[in-house]
């Protein structure tokens, strides 16, 4: 015999066109909530912004580094030192290139010092040579006039032939001298000059280069203004990616900042920011905002950092702003929709 089961208060078990419904009906909300977070995500605009960090500046600002690479030999300008437009900062080591002007100034006086020489060896030499020129031409004519005489004597029977003979050949001998000394070739000496002078000129440009590197080891202020001094030290080898001085000129200020070059493209003129200063942080920092006013279209490094300069307008709500004072900015470059936001499209 079969056997029998009851069972109270329990529902009856759902059909399954019934359970195909509720999958069908939590499916189609599931897909809804989607399409509505996804929609939202594209509808919904955040401001993008990023971090950078610089500082407080002057309008006739300048980073001072060396032109070439050197060994600091002596310092003339602190922090703190008011500087006028070339005026002198440092030294580099110049002990080489002095040295290769020293030889290259003693080159340039010793060749124009044998080139006056050999021009007045040459004129003298042109003056010979017209005195022989000269002396050949009144051989010629003296021997023309003594063959006037030996043939007339020969005629008269007082002479004989054979001296009237010598005569002649003397007289073509003079001929002879007086001819060569004509055709002596006079630009040789031209040449030679023109060869002097050419040599003494590429040792001038030799000294001239040897005085532009030389002069490249001496550290100048490109424009007037308050020095701020790196930590360098004499004896310390310096290259031309080392900041040596910063010098802030003019009355103005302005907010340099460092742009993370993963955000360098992003930066344009015109968008604004937000920066708080080192003196003015806390709990409740005071905020100064502008907006980014120049670029710099280079991307420079500094030890592992790579980043984009960028300079904003800058005003000190009143409160004394010293050049130099650290920032923390935050840069604002547009609305974007949430999956951009999230995704840092």
């Amino acid at each position: 015999m079969g056997e029998y089961r009851t069972t109270t208060g329990e529902p009856t078990p759902a059909s399954a066109p019934l359970r195909h419904r509720r999958l069908f009906r939590r499916l189609l909300f599931v897909l809804a909530f989607i399409v509505i977070v996804v929609s939202a995500g594209f509808l919904v605009r955040l401001e993008r912004s990023f971090l950078a960090n610089g500082y407080v500046t002057t309008e006739h600002y300048a980073e001072v580094r060396p032109a070439t690479v050197g060994i600091v030999a002596d310092i003339l300008a602190q922090t703190g030192t008011i500087v006028t437009q070339g005026e002198v900062l440092a030294y580099l080591d110049m002990t080489e290139e002095q040295a290769a002007v020293e030889e290259a100034q003693s080159r340039v006086l010793q060749m124009e010092s044998e080139l006056a020489r050999r021009k007045a060896e040459i004129v003298e030499e042109n003056r010979r040579h017209l005195e022989q020129i000269a002396i050949a031409r009144l051989r010629v004519k003296n021997n023309d006039t003594k063959i006037s005489r030996a043939q007339e004597l020969l005629a008269k029977g007082l002479l004989a032939g054979s001296a009237l003979e010598d005569t002649i050949l003397a007289g073509k001998l003079a001929e002879a001298e007086l001819e060569s000394l004509l055709k002596k070739d006079q630009t040789v000496n031209d040449q030679e000059i023109a060869s002097r002078f050419q040599e003494i000129k590429a040792r001038r440009d030799a000294l001239a280069r040897a005085a532009s590197r030389l002069n490249l080891k001496t550290i100048r202020a490109p424009v007037a203004g308050q020095v701020l001094r790196y930590e360098f030290v004499i004896g310390e080898l310096m290259r031309p990616e080392n900041v040596m001085y910063e010098i802030y000129g003019g009355v103005k200020q302005v907010m340099k900042l460092r742009i993370p070059e993963r955000y360098a493209a992003r930066v344009t003129i015109g968008q604004p920011y937000k920066a708080y200063l080192t003196p003015y942080g806390g709990l409740q920092p005071v905020w100064f905002t502008g907006k980014i006013e120049a670029l710099r279209n280079v991307i420079q490094t500094e030890g592992q950092k790579t980043y984009r300069v960028a300079y904003g307008d800058f005003a000190d709500r009143g409160r004394t702003v010293p050049p130099g004072t650290s920032a923390e900015a935050r840069i604002y470059c547009g609305k974007v929709n949430v999956w951009q936001f999230l995704l840092d499209l």
